[in-house]
C-alpha cells in the first residue's frame, strides 16, 4: 500500500469546504479559507489531478422526484465463482434503482441501497429484478423509515 501525498491545513480545509459544497469556486473558497482565488484555483485543479475528487454532483431531493421508498437489500449468492458474480455485476449497474452496491464480510455478501416511487415498484425490482436473478440464493430487505443521517462527506480535520 502507498502512502498518499502530504495535504497541507489549507489542502484540507477546501477538500472539506467542496465536500459541503460542490459548487464552491476559487474566489469565494478563497474567501472562505484565507487564500487568493489564484491560489485556491491552483490548488483546486492539483487536488483534481492527484485523484482526490471522484467528481462532482448535485443532491437531489427524493420525494421532489416520486421517489417515496428507499432500503437496503441483504443479498446473498448462489455461487462466489467470478462468472456469477461479473453476471450479478452488470445486472446491478444496468439497474437505475440501485444507488450502491458493496461487497460485505459476514452472512451476505452483498448489500444495495435502493430507491423506487413506491411499495409496489420495490415489490417488483425485488421480484422480478433480484431475485429472479441465477445467481441470487436470497435477499432480506429493510425498508428506510426515516433518514436520520446521509451524507457523503468524508471526515477531514482540517486546522
Amino acid at each position: 500500500m502507498h502512502n498518499p501525498p502530504m495535504l497541507d491545513r489549507y489542502d484540507l480545509k477546501i477538500l472539506d469546504l467542496w465536500q459541503q459544497r460542490g459548487d464552491i469556486g476559487p474566489v469565494e473558497m478563497g474567501e472562505a479559507i484565507h487564500l487568493s482565488a489564484s491560489q485556491c484555483s491552483r490548488r483546486m485543479a492539483a487536488l483534481k489531478r492527484a485523484g482526490h475528487v471522484r467528481g462532482f454532483h448535485a443532491v437531489l431531493e427524493p420525494a421532489s422526484l416520486g421517489i417515496g421508498l428507499m432500503a437496503y437489500v441483504l443479498i446473498t449468492m448462489k455461487s462466489h465463482g467470478p462468472d456469477a458474480a461479473e453476471a450479478f455485476r452488470a445486472r446491478i449497474l444496468a439497474l437505475d434503482e440501485v444507488l450502491e452496491c458493496q461487497k460485505l464480510t459476514g452472512e451476505a455478501d452483498l448489500i444495495l441501497k435502493v430507491a423506487t416511487h413506491d411499495l409496489a415498484s420495490f415489490n417488483h425490482l425485488l421480484s422480478h429484478r433480484i431475485l429472479a436473478a441465477p445467481e441470487v440464493a436470497t435477499a432480506r430487505s429493510s425498508i428506510i423509515l426515516e433518514d436520520v443521517k446521509s451524507t457523503t462527506a468524508l471526515p477531514i480535520r482540517a486546522a
